[in-house]
């Protein structure tokens, strides 16, 4: 992976290149025309909002991880290394349906921030499933949480003190649909 793909959006050209163009303009609109624009705050208030989003979505360079989408569309595959996916400010569908059947507890989490996707699990495999929903949707089969809430629910396999999987889903101004699919 080249070094710059690695790079802030911060600290590359392209962002300093639109910097000096806006602070130039600014000077003529200024100077010509009489019309202020404040640079300086309309610059600062644009980094605090970038930062945030940053925040949200746990750094928006997680370039070759393959278990998030940011501002894009992505179709994400269960991966024993990870156990979070998220889809902040994008689509795309999550497919856990290849989960192995858990030999000890395990949770697994799903964010969805300011956007939709689609959760396909296999209901051969034990879990406990905790949907949370903020100014959301979460959809399972019968099971609906719109704007604020939570519920709980299990697969058909689950059964109380053998090994499962806990399946958190968090919805905050979004959608996801969980699909429930056996073998």
């Amino acid at each position: 992976m080249s070094k710059s793909r690695n790079m802030s959006f911060i600290s590359t050209g392209a962002f300093w290149g639109v910097v000096i163009i806006l602070f130039g303009l600014s000077i003529l609109l200024r100077e010509v025309f009489h019309v202020h624009i404040p640079f300086v705050k309309i610059l600062f208030g644009l980094l605090l909002v970038y930062w945030g989003v940053k925040m949200i979505a746990g750094g928006f360079m997680r370039s070759g991880s393959g278990n998030a989408a940011v501002f894009g569309k992505s179709d994400m595959e269960y991966d024993e290394r990870h156990d979070d996916y998220d889809i902040v400010f994008g689509s795309g569908t999550i497919d856990l349906f290849k989960m192995e059947t858990p030999t000890q507890n395990r949770k697994v989490e799903v964010s969805v921030v300011f956007g939709n996707g689609v959760l396909i699990i296999n209901d051969s495999i034990p879990m406990k499933i905790e949907m949370n929903s903020v100014f959301g949707a979460s959809v399972l089969e019968d099971k609906r949480i719109n704007a604020l809430g939570k519920t709980y629910n299990t697969t058909s396999a689950y059964k109380e003190g053998q090994p499962y999987i806990k399946l958190e889903t968090n919805v905050v101004f979004g959608r996801l649909v969980i699909q429930s699919k056996r073998w």
